[in-house]
């Protein structure tokens, strides 16, 4: 039996949180993807996956043996007709720049498989599959991101060792909103004691600034008072 490996490479521009996160709803692969039929999430370390091959549908199982959250999963599978092992990769390429590699371990065993083999379908479907993921990325998961919800937790030899959890969420979303809102109030209250200490401020100082209006006025009709008086005293 000749093994087929296939390696593909696909840049995504989204977060690598995202890119990853989208990959591990492995349920939802049939939504976007031509011949994956139907995927199972049996636990979190086993699938069951269901597929179209040429005219026939064939099923196997999938074990994760390592996944570890934003970097890789590595699985194993068994299956009658032929099982599919790999490996997916995800490398942050800039902060919106997500590179995922995919290396797949292709085992045929029916006659469709083997003879698909030999024209190499198993290569050409993966990489049309990738494209698939990558419109699916950018098209829906970039445009609705909190609708996306992956699992974080770890799995080593084939059993989980750190379980998802809401720590998680909040690492990723860090709480800087309570914070931000108690600055917005203090921010918002000294606003609106300014305008009031300004107005208080200039109520005081308007009387100080009529009465000393009001006293030159009289200064100045009391002198004008009496340069009118002393030319009639001259005269008489």
């Amino acid at each position: 039996m000749k093994v087929t490996n296939i390696v593909e490479q696909i840049d995504i521009g989204v977060p690598i949180n995202l890119a990853y996160d989208q990959w591990t709803q492995f349920a939802e692969f049939p939504k976007f993807m031509k011949k994956v039929e139907n995927v199972e999430q049996v636990s979190d370390e086993k699938l069951k996956w269901k597929a179209q091959v040429f005219w026939s549908h064939r099923t196997w199982e999938s074990t994760i043996v390592e996944q570890v959250p934003n970097d890789r999963i590595v699985w194993r599978s068994t299956g009658d007709k032929g099982y599919v092992d790999g490996a997916v990769t995800f490398h942050e390429l800039g902060p919106n720049l997500t590179r995922v590699i995919l290396l797949l371990e292709y085992h045929p065993k029916g006659f469709f498989e083997k003879t698909g083999n030999l024209w190499r379908a198993p290569g050409r479907r993966v990489r049309l599959e990738f494209k698939h993921f990558q419109r699916h990325v950018m098209s829906d998961a970039l445009l609705h991101p909190e609708d996306v919800e992956g699992w974080h937790g770890e799995i080593r030899d084939s059993e989980v060792v750190s379980a998802d959890s809401d720590t998680s969420e909040d690492e990723r979303q860090p709480s800087t909103s309570k914070p931000r809102k108690a600055a917005g109030r203090g921010a918002s209250e000294r606003s609106t004691r300014r305008p009031a200490a300004k107005a208080a401020s200039s109520s005081r100082r308007q009387p100080a600034k009529k009465s000393t209006g009001s006293s030159r006025k009289q200064a100045a009709k009391s002198t004008s008072s009496t340069r009118r008086r002393t030319p009639a005293k001259k005269r008489s």
